[in-house]
């Protein structure tokens, strides 16, 4: 299963890695449509895709926790061809109630000093209530991190954080009324600039080191696998350690495809259809898995 509903030890609520075929993201696993039209949300090349020239709200139900939750999500904003403009607040992230209540808000913003854009946070309000003090960069993977405290009522955010020490922006632009979160939610909607978000490895915890990709074996920094989408026959797998490497390939069906040990940072998928797959890699006892696009 691609999206894993654990509660486990009260930690891991969900994860999701959209690695779907491309087409609308409603339809898969147990993404539900709130607002707007059915399937204008889409999944591209195993990310989930956010373009704001057209709409639908689309929410990931989990049951409710007590406390602090948090999600967390890889996410890359494509070059509309210019700056994001003072009048483009769109939030397109946010945790979800019963009803109709949306928390802990993200969103896209001018930039403060000749960059593309800036990142925001609020709770309740439908443009950021602080921003994020460095400009960000389109085309740019960028890891981001929400806290939502549902006693106090408070948002915070954090951007490519490995602990929860380090900086953050908080916002505090709610009322004291306990929220009752019972989902994760992406926003699309038209904008001032029709800006497209991808969006991939999302995480609901209830805690900050759940939601975060370095509890993997391997971090981002020590492994690649490259090209990817590939459509070379051939991928190559980079790590930091030189020890031989363990490859499991599976289809969307859970189905091995592919199972060799390597010692050349290469493997040959050339017999494999087009599509998108999950790769295991297994090094000196220890694993992670990541999604394969084959073109």
């Amino acid at each position: 299963m691609l999206l894993t509903s654990l509660l486990s030890f009260g930690q891991l609520i969900a994860t999701e890695t959209f690695s779907y075929p491309d087409g609308p993201l409603l339809g898969n696993s147990t993404w539900t449509n709130h607002s707007g039209p059915n399937g204008n949300l889409l999944v591209i090349s195993g990310q989930a895709a956010i373009s704001h020239a057209s709409s639908e709200d689309i929410n990931l139900p989990f049951g409710a926790v007590p406390g602090n939750i948090y999600f967390a999500f890889d996410m890359t904003v494509q070059d509309p061809g210019n700056p994001i403009t003072g009048t483009d607040n769109e939030y397109f992230a946010h945790f979800k109630d019963s009803g109709s209540g949306f928390f802990a808000r993200v969103d896209l913003s001018e930039p403060l000093n000749g960059g593309d854009y800036v990142i925001g946070i609020s709770t309740i309000s439908t443009e950021a209530d602080v921003t994020w003090p460095t400009d960000l960069t389109y085309g740019t993977t960028y890891r981001v991190t929400v806290k939502f405290d549902q006693d106090e009522i408070v948002s915070e955010l954090w951007l490519d954080a490995s602990t929860e020490t380090d900086s953050s922006i908080i916002a505090n632009d709610a009322p004291g009324t306990n929220a009752g979160i019972v989902s994760f939610a992406l926003r699309q909607s038209d904008s001032a600039d029709d800006e497209t978000i991808l969006i991939d490895n999302l995480k609901v915890a209830q805690s900050f080191n759940e939601t975060s990709l370095s509890n993997e074996v391997f971090e981002i920094s020590t492994f690649k696998i490259y090209p990817n989408p590939t459509n070379t026959g051939i991928v190559n797998i980079a790590s930091s350690n030189s020890d031989e490497m363990n490859i499991q390939i599976f289809d969307m069906l859970g189905k091995q495809v592919k199972n060799a040990t390597i010692s050349n940072n290469s493997i040959d998928v050339s017999n494999l259809n087009t599509g998108i797959y999950l790769v295991k890699i297994t090094q000196n006892n220890a694993s992670t898995t990541k999604k394969l696009v084959i073109r």
